[in-house]
């Protein structure tokens, strides 16, 4: 129950989703199941783990939950809008307003800067009133004094929190995080969990996270794992997460 006694609000519903790949040369092809038949909902404000071994289909899921690749049967509802069925200038433009995504790799663009990076999705969006947005953003992210830097001249840690404060210009209703930390060493690793907890679970958005961080995986509201490609709930506390 949220606050004022009611249930939360699903954000995410994920009904018989499936996804295989074909693997090896052409006269010896065999398909592998990734996703066999998931289902899942998702809260508004709730904070979601995924767990699995290396190629076990977390970061399948999020990449279909995102609408960066598609279903081979099911449905993704966000917020009601079944983004399997948009075409794809449709969901390219749903994912840039709607959700915010951080990778592994940074994913920045090398030949823009600090500030410009953070206002690709606002400039890809048609607008060009974001830089004041982007300025602050990046004084959350303890990066002011950087924005006419090149990622080149960043550090690990300092190329996440950019890429942190990309995935929130557009103010997205949920984030996913695809092993955030997975490149970064465990002190520099633990700052960028709490900045990116303090500027997602603290202002009501829900995150989804794949990581395999105990820490973060204690905090969670809920935890999921997948296994020979079914998901399985392995802790549920939706709305009691300790990092509130």
């Amino acid at each position: 129950m949220n606050a004022n006694g009611k249930p939360p609000h699903t954000i995410v519903q994920v009904r018989g989703l499936c996804k295989q790949f074909t693997e090896g040369e052409a006269s010896h092809q065999s398909t592998r199941r990734i996703l066999d038949s998931v289902n899942l909902d998702i809260a508004q404000g709730e904070f979601l783990v995924l767990l699995g071994k290396s190629g076990s289909g977390k970061s399948t899921l999020l990449n279909l939950i995102s609408g960066i690749d598609t279903a081979d049967s099911g449905s993704i509802l966000i917020d009601g809008e079944d983004i399997t069925r948009l075409n794809d200038r449709a969901l390219t433009l749903f994912r840039r307003n709607r959700i915010g995504i951080i990778f592994q790799f940074f994913n920045l663009i090398p030949t823009l800067t600090v500030l410009e990076n953070i206002l690709l999705p606002v400039e890809l969006s048609g607008s060009r009133t974001g830089e004041d947005k982007a300025r602050d953003l990046l004084a959350r992210v303890g990066l002011a004094d950087r924005a006419d830097s090149f990622p080149d001249k960043l550090s690990g840690g300092e190329q996440q929190r950019v890429a942190i404060a990309r995935a929130l210009i557009n103010e997205p209703a949920m984030v996913i995080a695809d092993e955030p930390t997975g490149n970064l060493d465990e002190e520099t690793g633990q700052r960028i969990l709490s900045l990116l907890l303090e500027l997602t679970c603290r202002s009501g958005r829900t995150l989804i996270m794949a990581t395999h961080n105990a820490e973060v995986v204690a905090i969670a509201d809920r935890v999921c794992r997948i296994h020979e490609g079914r998901l399985v709930i392995t802790r549920s506390r939706v709305g009691e997460g300790a990092y509130r």
